[in-house]
């Protein structure tokens, strides 16, 4: 018995420890520039349904209660997916931290064109990566305590 509770144990997932590691199109099995039918059917697939989101062409998947994926189509081809997460002020800045971290593995430094210590830009690649927190105590959201980072993969010539 202890021997079969062990390897049950071992051959389970844990859950992982990373805030942002869904937070790419490899997660969903998904790339900017793949036709509508595709991104329907790789998500119906992996189980997530799209629903209408506010402007037309523009979808939302929700992840979580605090995380969403938007996508938006454009003649009919996947032109951007932004990532949402919504958590506490320390949470988040510590998401926008090792989401950083996770894109310089990847993808080296980004260029310096944005001198902004909320805003990271990788403009010199197709898909363009954008990376954005909302960390402000001042406002809204921040006043409560909440702050939000998106990650955003876009093709910048729709």
């Amino acid at each position: 018995m202890t021997l079969t509770l062990l390897a049950l144990l071992l051959a389970t997932a844990f859950p992982s420890t990373s805030q942002t590691s869904w937070m790419t199109p490899q997660s969903f099995h998904l790339a900017v520039g793949m036709s509508r039918a595709d991104t329907v059917r790789a998500l119906s697939d992996s189980g997530w349904e799209m629903k209408p989101g506010r402007n037309e062409g523009e979808y939302v998947v929700d992840y979580s209660d605090a995380r969403a994926m938007t996508l938006e189509f454009s003649k009919g081809r996947l032109s951007s997916l932004r990532f949402e997460l919504f958590a506490m002020l320390p949470d988040i800045r510590s998401a926008f931290e090792e989401q950083k971290s996770l894109l310089k593995k990847v993808h080296g430094a980004p260029k310096k064109r944005i001198r902004s210590p909320s805003v990271v830009l990788y403009d010199d690649r197709l898909p363009n990566i954008m990376v954005v927190v909302s960390a402000d105590p001042q406002s809204e959201y921040g006043r409560k305590g909440f702050g939000f980072l998106a990650v955003r993969y876009f093709d910048p010539v729709k």
